[in-house]
């Protein structure tokens, strides 16, 4: 599960980098990163990395489950996409 998680966290962290930072001037993030503080992913952001993740990891993500704490930073959105998978 461990390489499964590196593979996922990796996925969605090359997604925010080549996707969303370029808008803010953002060259790296940090894993435990705040993303939505730090202006990198927006309410549009947060549609197009929701639409990512659902086609790259074959899962589904309900209205309810768009909030704040799941898309703060990297790890938890890796954590929202592990506790989808199963």
């Amino acid at each position: 599960m461990l390489s499964m998680d590196r593979d996922a966290r990796t996925a969605i962290r090359e997604f925010v980098l080549d996707r969303l930072a370029p808008t803010t001037g953002r060259a790296d993030i940090g894993e435990e990163g705040a993303l939505i503080d730090s202006g990198v992913l927006d309410s549009l952001g947060i549609f197009q990395l929701v639409a990512f993740l659902e086609e790259r990891f074959g899962i589904a993500i309900g209205d309810e489950e768009i909030t704040p704490e799941n898309f703060a930073s990297i790890v938890a959105i890796e954590r929202l996409v592990a506790s989808r998978s199963r």
